[in-house]
């Protein structure tokens, strides 16, 4: 019965494991076949869809847009989130708070994007890259208060009794010992909303005018098939920065010794 089960978990696991990566791996492969075909053999390996990419000013605009918009996102969600995160932990049995917090995790992301569409041409904003950052912040919050609140509820409150009674008043006791034990899960708040961001279409493709971001320029793109080889070449770039990112934050947690993962 334990072979069994020792089966099923190493098949599990490996079949899981290949979903998720097997696909990513056949992108960066297909991307330097010099064939514009997804097929086997390759015809040979090449780089010219990343030279090609390069130079195209449209794919290059969409990155810089993105890029802003999520770090405007993450640095919005952030300030609005962590003192949101610190009245949730206060009143988190006040369900009103906490379905007033949920509400953008029941609704989907089309009528989200629909409602800001409408509500920005109703009060006269016209569409740009200010109208994705402000639709993207008000599903954001919700993620950095439940990332952060979790934390807060963890936390030992005689840390903070202790600080008060030796004399720090609330700012201090902040700055010097809730913000060092919570500064590790601001940082994956930070990630997380970051990389939803850039990677968002359906909010964005709404909310963002004449403008173009990276998920915006994959589906126009898309809709001319030779175009495909360059979007493997966009893609396999977006993964590896990503993948680079998630493990410099990783070795750099593991060097400080921090017991909270930066990444989940």
């Amino acid at each position: 019965m334990s072979a069994i089960k020792v089966f099923l978990k190493v098949f599990t696991s490996t079949t899981i494991l290949l979903l998720i990566y097997f696909p990513i791996a056949l992108v960066i492969l297909f991307s330097l076949n010099d064939s514009i075909y997804f097929i086997f053999p390759f015809k040979g390996f090449t780089l010219k869809w990343y030279l090609k990419l390069l130079e195209d000013p449209s794919f290059l605009k969409s990155i810089f847009n993105s890029v802003i918009i999520a770090l405007a996102v993450s640095a919005g969600s952030l300030s609005i989130g962590i003192p949101a995160s610190f009245v949730f932990v206060r009143l988190r049995r006040n369900t009103l708070f906490i379905g007033f917090i949920m509400t953008p995790f029941i609704i989907p992301w089309l009528v989200i994007g629909v409602a800001s569409l409408v509500f920005f041409y109703t009060i006269g904003i016209p569409l740009s890259i200010l109208t994705v950052i402000l639709s993207h912040i008000v599903y954001s919050i919700p993620l950095v208060v439940l990332i952060i609140a979790a934390r807060l509820i963890s936390l030992n409150p005689n840390y903070e009794k202790a600080s008060m009674d030796l004399g720090a008043n609330q700012i201090q006791t902040f700055i010097n010992i809730t913000f060092p034990l919570i500064y590790p899960s601001i940082a994956v708040s930070a990630l997380i909303t970051f990389l939803w961001s850039f990677d968002n279409f359906i909010i964005t493709f709404f909310t963002i005018g004449s403008d173009i971001t990276f998920p915006i320029w994959v589906w126009g793109s898309l809709r001319h098939p030779t175009n495909v080889p360059v979007i493997t070449a966009a893609s396999s770039i977006v993964i590896v920065v990503g993948s680079l990112i998630v493990y410099l934050m990783e070795t750099y947690r593991i060097r400080r010794g921090l017991e909270v993962p930066l990444i989940i």
